[in-house]
């Protein structure tokens, strides 16, 4: 994700889509960092960054869906696991996916459409397998 989100901000620096270029970036390093450690101060200041260094530059209203999403997925990377860490990065996901269609981001529009799709398989296969391990206690009828 880390190398993915940088070839990104260069696509979008291309584009001129500063706030996407700007979010991609701290998507970035936040990647990297949510790997190496859980720390809620870090959490935070990815989330300071994000909201002030796009928010400044937002022309259309269609780049605020990439900071909403950027936000929730840092707080997700940082606070969650599990089916819960997944379904927040499938609406980063979808945020990001709007902005990309609206952008005319041929290749990020795909690529974001992947993520959604095989992100929504994961969840579906990650509740199936959570509800066929949690033993069902049936009641015995007199």
């Amino acid at each position: 994700m880390t190398a993915f989100s940088l070839v990104m901000a260069l696509h979008f620096v291309l584009m001129g889509a500063t706030v996407a270029a700007i979010g991609a970036v701290i998507n970035s390093l936040r990647s990297y960092a949510s790997v190496k450690s859980q720390s809620k101060i870090l959490m935070a200041m990815f989330i300071v960054l994000l909201i002030g260094l796009t928010l400044p530059n937002v022309e259309q209203w269609y780049e605020v869906p990439t900071i909403i999403g950027s936000v929730i997925a840092t707080w997700a990377l940082f606070s969650t696991r599990g089916i819960r860490l997944r379904s927040l990065i499938l609406l980063n996901s979808c945020c990001w996916l709007v902005h990309n269609l609206l952008t005319g981001s041929i290749g990020g529009s795909l690529i974001e459409a992947t993520f959604v799709v095989t992100n929504s398989i994961t969840i579906y296969k990650l509740y199936k397998a959570s509800v066929v391990s949690v033993p069902v206690i049936q009641e015995v009828k007199p």
